[in-house]
């Protein structure tokens, strides 16, 4: 599909650019080419699938940013020269990384593009050429997306910028400082409760639903450490009855829009990601593998039962049954020595489907609010248990039994690992168990403690003097 050439004023501080103009390839189906060009419900729509484009760039969604949540973990690791993915791999992120920089510019064009769709709305509120409605589920929408950015950016970065006003002209550029990152979530918090608001009773799982914002709250609340709200919004998606657990997990990776999706970015030939080629060994450039940790994880997963069995002729053997976790052949397979991560798969149109919110996660949020809202050393309670176990039992393992709360966190963290390898939570997960020192000793003796934040990218400060660097860095 042919691209066109279209010119965005940058936010100062918040992208980097040269004689204040940023070029921007947008395709013709997405994008809105000319102020004003928003008149009705369906080239507002059209704005509103700009926005969405936004997030599979190849730094964000669409390859890099998703997959360094679990290099600068325990889950990937990398094969290449790049010196931007090396610091990564290492955990030892350098300000000048323009890696980094382009990401935090990534990230802040989808909040751009979704503000500049709400002031469209915003503006057409009343007009007869669009619904009360049409205009508030677009609003709903764009704030769903701009909870989602802030949040990732939070994630990585600590306090940020939050970023409410679209920047379309030389007027309206921005030199925002940071806000703490109580009000970032504050902000993110606020968006996706309108959201939920004004999208219920939406259907479908490419675009933002009233459950998706939702799931995303509950994900919000967890991280925050608000486990009685995460809890809430968790059960509120689960007891929905809108989405199920696929019975084999192999085709949440092969058959896109499945039952269990609460919100999935679409990618096509037309409009692809990097993800597949990534991780073929196949192929040559930068590549980013499954770690031997996780190879490792997997094979302790394996449960085997032995049981007495007596034969027809009266004689006592001995029967035994691997229970293996079958998540890992939809995870990973050996090629040219290398744990490849085949989650992402298509190397011919690069078009896999990313999942950004499914059930699964639902249930193990759920399961993780309620034990941490318990006494540590007391006895998990039978709901924890049984959420816990439908992960287990959908992967092929035997349930468990008899856990404290403090075995039953640490069998979530296990399966949540697992679970979701290649899918931008882990480095999240240990950041909220507090084990980022222990697993990847860039702690020691709390000198680089520094490192559970990335640094704010040193092109950017110097483009926005509101800018304050990250302790550390």
């Amino acid at each position: 599909m042919k691209k066109y050439r279209i010119i965005l004023i940058a936010a100062l501080g918040l992208f980097t650019f040269t004689g204040c103009e940023e070029v921007l390839e947008v395709e013709p189906t997405t994008a809105i080419e000319k102020e004003g060009a928003v008149v009705d419900f369906t080239t507002l729509d059209r704005s509103a699938l700009g926005a969405y484009s936004a997030l599979q760039d190849e730094d964000y969604y669409g390859f890099r940013y998703l997959l360094y949540q679990g290099l600068y973990a325990d889950n990937l690791t990398f094969a290449g020269t790049f010196t931007t993915d090396r610091e990564v791999a290492s955990k030892r992120i350098n300000a000048s990384n323009l890696q980094i920089s382009s990401t935090w510019a990534a990230i802040y064009t989808a909040i751009n593009r979704a503000n500049i769709v709400i002031r469209d709305a915003e503006r057409l509120s009343g007009e007869s050429e669009i619904t009360e409605k049409g205009r508030a589920q677009i609003v709903g929408e764009m704030k769903f997306l701009r909870a989602l950015a802030h949040f990732d950016l939070l994630k990585a970065f600590g306090g940020v910028p939050v970023v409410t006003s679209p920047t379309t002209t030389i007027g309206e550029i921005q030199s925002l400082p940071r806000a703490t990152e109580e009000a970032v979530y504050a902000a993110i918090i606020a968006d996706l409760q309108d959201a939920a608001t004004a999208l219920e009773g939406t259907e479908g799982n490419e675009r933002a639903t009233g459950m998706a914002a939702t799931a995303l709250l509950a994900r919000v609340y967890l991280q925050q450490g608000n486990n009685e709200a995460a809890e809430a919004a968790a059960s509120e998606v689960i007891n929905s009855g809108a989405y199920e657990l696929v019975e084999d997990f192999g085709t949440l990776f092969t058959q896109e829009g499945g039952a269990e999706a609460i919100f999935e970015l679409n990618f096509t030939l037309n409009d692809a990601n990097a993800l597949g080629t990534a991780s073929d060994p196949t192929s040559s450039g930068q590549r980013f593998y499954v770690s031997e940790g996780v190879y490792e994880a997997f094979s302790a997963q394996a449960d085997t039962v032995v049981i007495d069995r007596v034969t027809e002729e009266g004689t006592t053997v001995k029967d035994t049954t691997i229970y293996s976790d079958e998540r890992f052949e939809a995870t990973s397979r050996i090629e040219r020595n290398r744990r490849r991560l085949i989650k992402y798969d298509d190397v011919t149109n690069n078009a896999d489907n990313v999942i950004v919110l499914r059930l699964a996660e639902m249930y193990l949020i759920r399961a993780e609010a309620r034990a941490r809202m318990a006494a540590a050393a007391a006895a998990a309670s039978e709901e924890v248990i049984a959420d816990i176990n439908l992960i287990r039992e959908r992967a092929g393992l035997l349930p468990v039994e008899d856990l404290t709360n403090i075995e039953a966190l640490a069998e979530v963290l296990e399966q949540r690992r697992l679970e979701f390898v290649g899918e931008g939570l882990r480095f999240m997960d240990l950041k909220r168990y507090d084990l980022t020192c222990d697993l990847l000793e860039f702690c020691e003796e709390d000198a680089e403690a520094f490192r559970n934040l990335w640094p704010i990218p040193l092109q950017q400060i110097e483009v926005n003097p509101a800018l304050t660097q990250n302790p550390g860095y």
